[in-house]
């Protein structure tokens, strides 16, 4: 199939696909990650059957939102809504600064990884002192304000067994060194626990485990949900693009470019466990940058029809 076949490949085309099932992994990638709406919007409209959604970082929250309504255009209005709000505007910049300087020229470049983008922010906007005092005597250099306002305004009080379509969260067990994937219990919390990034925001109690985001290993989480299917498993990858950075200076600058590279170098081999992967255009969005998000779900709209048309074009083996 050419080219402009592909991106011509009508939607009535890809509704015929009521026969397949699929698993839905939704990786991290902060505030790329709203792009997954878009996405998740594509998959059901062309009739592709979701069987389980498998969520991490921001992928569980996205995912969650969406086990619990299926329909998908009510989870993006209130996401925008939301991300639109006094509530989260507030939260959010007395976090990371305003929202009006995030493409002022003095501030770092998107190309730097989630933690590395994050401590830049946290020095350029709060007292140092009090920052390493927190980095020594407690568990986290942030509170999780920003992260409980968020879930509990967009996630109802339920247990995870109770969402409409089943519903995977993983995180990472600090103190077993594990993975864990959540399937029953607070569904708040498992989101709470699966977007808590180590170091930043403190990790969260669950029963004998103390759980945090398991981003930077398990980025995409596909080996999970091909575990559960039972026809393909969708990847819907909104990483960071690959690109090169200014020489390291400091220490704590080389070991966050290594946890980029190590994350990078992994979620490879988290594609490969896919059938098909959903590559929205926003790689190259600050995990920050939660400004327009009808642009982010518009992206991920118009990926997963394309990769999902290229998927479909193709002939079985």
């Amino acid at each position: 199939m050419k080219l402009i076949e592909l991106f011509n490949f009508r939607k009535e085309d890809l509704s015929a696909q009521s026969n397949r099932r699929a698993v839905i992994a939704l990786g991290g990638g902060g505030a790329r990650g709203i792009a997954h709406l878009g996405a998740m919007q594509l998959i059901g409209e062309s009739g592709i059957q979701t069987e389980r959604i498998v969520g991490v970082s921001i992928g569980s929250l996205v995912g969650a939102m969406c086990a619990v309504e299926p329909d998908i255009r009510r989870v993006q209005a209130a996401t925008i809504e939301f991300l639109h709000s006094s509530i989260f505007l507030e939260n959010f910049t007395s976090v990371v600064g305003p929202a009006s300087k995030l493409s002022a020229p003095e501030q770092e470049s998107p190309s730097l990884s989630w933690y590395a983008s994050m401590l830049s922010r946290l020095r350029k906007t709060v007292a140092n002192s009090r920052r390493l005092r927190r980095a020594i005597t407690g568990p986290s250099l942030m509170h999780d304000s920003l992260l409980r306002d968020a879930i509990e305004h967009l996630l109802p009080d339920i247990d995870i067994r109770e969402t409409a379509i089943p519903l995977s969260i993983v995180a990472a067990d600090l103190i077993s060194g594990q993975r864990m994937v959540l399937e029953s219990g607070s569904l708040r919390q498992a989101v709470l626990a699966s977007t808590a990034i180590p170091g930043f925001f403190p990790p969260v109690n669950w029963e004998n485990h103390l759980l945090c985001d398991i981003g930077v290993l398990d980025s995409l989480p596909t080996e999970v949900a091909r575990s559960y299917a039972s026809d393909m498993v969708i990847g819907v990858d909104v990483g960071a693009d690959h690109t090169s950075i200014p020489r390291p200076g400091t220490a704590m600058e080389v070991m966050m470019r290594m946890d980029e590279i190590g994350e990078r170098i992994l979620r490879r081999t988290a594609i490969e466990k896919a059938d098909v992967v959903i590559r929205p255009s926003v790689g190259g969005r600050p995990w920050f940058d939660f400004s327009d998000p009808e642009r982010a779900i518009g992206a991920g709209r118009t990926a997963a029809q394309r990769d999902l048309a290229a998927f479909l074009a193709t002939p079985a083996a």
